[in-house]
């Protein structure tokens, strides 16, 4: 039997990302994400779930069960290698409760979640199982949004590659290409095949030439929901470093969700800060986020905080995997190397 890639979309709705690209519907969509993968492993989907319409005066969504089952499903069963949700968005934090993480107990294999931003919960929690490998990165329908800025950067800095392109034209000629790559590199990770090296800076404190760490975290938004409740404990790893990224806010509500790490001695029980990407449009709010971490962080200097422009709300974004040993390795000049031996189903480091 082949192993089962399950495509889920319990956040936002992806009729945005459909419109944006040409892609029909959801068996459109699987048809897509075959053609990428080949002929080794199944695509399933649940398309009443990919489709659904959102709308923010009524909850947002009206399928709490139904998206709260389709998860279970696919973490209790053993063929499932891969769950990879399409995007982020909201609605989905709510329904952590329905969902019977119990089942992942009684796998036979190990199985990879693949997601960020309001999938931070999901991915912290099965990262933190025996069966389960969890690693932070964009949904495919990001690609949307992260490739048109991307463009739009390039073309304000006048990249004579980008001359004469608009960061739509650009994003609708390359995305099916960057679409294709996404889930080679999915194959490749759960295989045990992708070499993850995320380059990172120095901010504050000092780091030895070489040392070992886990990470968790994700965005600061969604992971602050995660403190004081019963997931909790998937973030209390002994000597554990955090990863922080979040974007289009407001820098007080920033604040407001770092007071929240504060007040629960997050600081106080952790090794390190990994500061992803933080913007607001066009905005680059990394460095008020550093200041205002002096107000929050006890004996700032001393706990060393990295910052890398290849995780967050960008692209093109490194994936990261969650709860897994990482060396972090000087190359000098404050500049350090993030590095994950090849992860995979085959390998675990819990």
């Amino acid at each position: 039997m082949r192993k089962r890639i399950h495509l889920i979309a319990p956040a936002g709705s992806c009729k945005p990302f459909f419109r944006a690209v040409g892609i029909h519907d959801a068996r459109d969509l699987v048809g897509r994400v075959r053609s990428c993968i080949g002929e080794h492993y199944e695509v399933t989907a649940d398309p009443t779930l990919i489709e659904v319409d959102e709308d923010e005066s009524h909850g947002g969504r009206r399928d709490d069960d139904a998206r709260a089952k389709d998860i279970e499903n696919a973490l209790g069963d053993s063929s499932v290698a891969a769950i990879v949700a399409l995007r982020g968005g909201a609605w989905f934090t709510r329904v952590l409760p329905w969902i019977d993480f119990s089942l992942l107990d009684r796998r036979t294999t190990r199985i990879v979640a693949f997601g960020f931003s309001e999938l931070t919960t999901l991915i912290n929690i099965v990262a933190g199982h025996q069966n389960g490998l969890g690693v932070y990165d964009m949904g495919p329908a990001f690609l949307v949004y992260g490739m048109k800025r991307f463009a739009a950067q390039r073309i304000a800095a006048d990249d004579p590659e980008f001359a004469n392109a608009t960061p739509a034209d650009w994003m609708l000629a390359n995305w099916s290409t960057e679409f294709r790559h996404y889930f080679q590199r999915v194959i490749r990770i759960i295989e045990g095949r992708e070499e993850i090296k995320i380059s990172a800076n120095l901010a504050s404190g000092s780091l030895a030439d070489v040392q070992t760490v886990r990470i968790v975290g994700g965005n600061l938004t969604v992971l602050s929901t995660m403190i004081g409740s019963p997931y909790d404990p998937t973030l209390k790893i002994p000597n554990c470093w955090i990863v922080l990224e979040d974007f289009n806010d407001k820098l007080e509500r920033v604040d407001r969700f770092l007071s929240h790490l504060t007040l629960a001695g997050v600081w106080e029980r952790i090794s390190g800060v990994l500061l992803g990407d933080f913007h607001q449009a066009e905005h680059d709010q990394l460095p008020a986020v550093l200041e205002m971490l002096k107000s929050h962080i006890p004996d700032f200097k001393a706990l060393p905080i990295l910052t890398t422009k290849e995780v967050g709300h960008i692209w093109p974004m490194t994936p990261l995997p969650l709860n897994q040993l990482c060396a972090i390795r000087s190359e000098g000049a404050g500049r350090f190397r993030l590095c994950f031996d090849r992860i995979g189903l085959g390998n675990s480091n819990l």
